[in-house]
This record gives structure tokens, C-alpha cells and sequence, in this order.
């Protein structure tokens, strides 16, 4: 396990030093910019329009819970929630392996201005195809990482396929990051091949890879998170943890021991807030979601709450 500690310290790999540069440079200007205490970035937004692009996930076998969000769900119908709860700014997340959704999220950033950047999607299969594929995108809008449904592939291990692997050295070479979203211990196990492989790609657990919380493999979730977060190129969100619990009806205590896990393993300084809207709709909603991450920092320091609430986005994926 790793003490908490603020971002950059400990050991380091030399192509992030301009992003810890960046991260420094926020430190010293988050006193003389007002703003900047009432800053919170959403890294984990989601949209999809079933009229423009098929998602196949949403067409599994989903438990009954899911079934509401076998729908269109636009940024247009989010932003209610975003005003009311004080975000102001937030990433689009790619929820499908297709360019169709990458390019309905880019149209929906050139057109709201809370809507800061994008993580898209591109074939990790076709390495051969990565620079061309990732300068189109980087040239069509702020496109600042790169996320592949690994969950819902039958093979656990296809992350770590050759030419995955060469694709994100090409997209570690793009200056992009690399959000990881998986669901398994077996995936989790992963972080740490794929960090010393290509060690200047910035990668980002979405999720928290789900902590099983209140069940037998809880502690090997809290070895494989200390495993993780010993590579400093590796973050995490604090997101997607409605169904994480036993029960529905959860609440901030529930999940403090799994964040403070993640807390001590990564320190402040790469942990960030995603709400998953709008899967979050099937644990309790947007609000729900903010109000329990404002509830686990709230015994933390100022330092470590700017930390949580916009500083580490900043520094994953190379924000101003």
C-alpha cells in the first residue's frame, strides 16, 4: 500500500514531467484564482442517440434495473443536473467501439461549452492505422483519450494483445490517455503490464474497476489497486459506484472504505470524480452521485479536495 500523497511525488518517469509541470502549476495559482475553489470537472459523462448510432451493450442480456437506459440519452437532458449540483465542466466518454459515437461526442463539444474534451475511440486491433486514426481525431476536436469496451470482450486478457499494445505506444507518442475500463480482478491485473509497458502512456482505471465491496475477493481488489497505483502514469476515477454495493439503497459510508483504499494507494493527486451519467440513473442519479463524492472528501484537506475535484483531470489528460 502507498501513503497518500500529493501528485508528482515519489518515482517518476520523465515523459510525465510536462503534466507534472502543468499539476504544479495549478498548486500555485489555485490561491490567487477564486475560481478555482468552486472548479469541479465530471470525467465520466456519457451520451448516446440510438437514431444515429447502435449500441450493442445496451442490447445484452442486462438485468431488468438496465433496461431503462434503452434509450436516447443526450447531453441536452444532463445539463439540468450538471447546474444544479455546481459542475462546470465535464469529459464525454466513448460508450461504444465505433467512430459514429466519437463523432456525435465531438459535435456535442463544439456546441456546449461545459463539455471540455473527449475521449473517443479507435481500433487498438489496426497499430498500422493508429497515427493516421489518432491525428484525424486530435484534428476534429479536443479528443484527449482513448477508451475500449474491454469489459464486454469475451477474452479478459485481450488487452494485451501485441497490437494493442502498439497502438497505445502510438497513442502513449499522441500525447493522449488511455481510460481503462474493466470490471474483473483478472482485468485489474492488467494496469500494471500494460504501465510498464508503454510507461509514458497516462492511464486512467475507470470506475475504480469496480470494487467488489462485501465480498470474499474484496482484499486481492485492494492488492491489485496498490499494484496499479505503484506505476505513477496510472489514475483513477472515483465513478460508476452505484452498483458496487450489496444493497440499493447505499450511501457515502458505504464506499468510504473502498475510497479510502483507492485514496492511500494513489494519494490525492491522481484520484478524480466522474458521475457515469446517465448509467448512474439505475443507482440513485446525478445529484446522488455528486453528493456522495462531496461527502468523501469532506474530511480531506483543501489541497487534496482541488486535487479530487479537478486538478487530477487536469493532469491525466493534459488540461489547462
Amino acid at each position: 500500500m502507498h501513503s497518500p500523497s500529493p501528485a508528482g511525488s515519489g518515482r517518476r518517469v520523465a515523459p510525465l514531467e510536462p503534466v507534472n509541470a502543468i499539476l504544479d502549476e495549478h498548486h500555485a495559482e489555485a490561491e490567487t484564482m477564486p475560481e478555482a475553489t468552486a472548479r469541479l470537472i465530471d470525467t465520466h459523462l456519457h451520451q448516446w442517440d440510438l437514431d444515429q448510432c447502435g449500441y450493442a451493450w445496451l442490447d445484452a442480456d442486462l438485468p431488468p434495473v438496465f433496461h431503462q437506459l434503452r434509450r436516447t440519452f443526450l447531453v441536452d437532458e444532463a445539463r439540468e443536473h450538471i447546474e444544479a449540483t455546481g459542475v462546470t465542466e465535464a469529459i464525454l466518454v466513448q460508450a461504444e467501439n465505433s467512430f459514429g459515437d466519437t463523432a456525435a461526442m465531438l459535435t456535442v463539444e463544439a456546441a456546449d461549452n461545459r463539455v471540455m474534451a473527449v475521449v473517443g475511440w479507435f481500433d487498438l486491433l489496426d497499430p498500422d492505422n493508429a497515427p493516421a486514426a489518432l491525428d484525424g481525431l486530435q484534428s476534429a476536436g479536443p479528443v484527449v483519450g482513448i477508451r475500449h469496451l474491454i469489459h464486454d470482450e469475451p477474452d479478459p486478457d485481450w488487452v494485451l494483445q501485441p497490437a494493442v499494445i502498439t497502438s497505445l505506444s502510438v497513442l502513449a507518442e499522441h500525447g493522449m490517455a488511455y481510460d481503462f475500463v474493466g470490471v474483473q480482478l483478472r482485468h485489474l491485473e492488467h494496469v500494471p503490464t500494460l504501465a510498464g509497458a508503454v510507461g509514458d502512456l497516462r492511464i486512467v482505471i475507470d470506475h475504480l474497476n469496480k470494487p467488489p465491496i462485501g465480498a470474499d475477493d474484496y482484499p486481492r481488489w485492494v492488492e491489485l489497486m496498490g499494484a496499479a497505483a505503484s506505476f505513477p502514469n496510472v489514475f483513477a476515477k472515483v465513478s460508476g459506484l452505484h452498483n458496487v454495493t450489496p444493497h440499493a439503497d447505499w450511501t457515502p459510508d458505504d464506499l468510504r472504505g473502498a475510497f479510502d483504499v483507492a485514496l492511500e494507494s494513489f494519494g490525492s493527486g491522481r484520484l478524480m470524480f466522474g458521475s457515469d451519467w446517465p448509467v448512474c440513473n439505475v443507482g440513485g442519479g446525478y445529484r446522488r452521485q455528486v453528493e456522495a463524492f462531496e461527502a468523501l472528501v469532506a474530511p480531506l484537506d483543501a489541497e487534496a479536495v482541488q486535487d479530487l475535484r479537478w486538478r487530477s483531470a487536469c493532469r491525466a489528460y493534459a488540461l489547462d
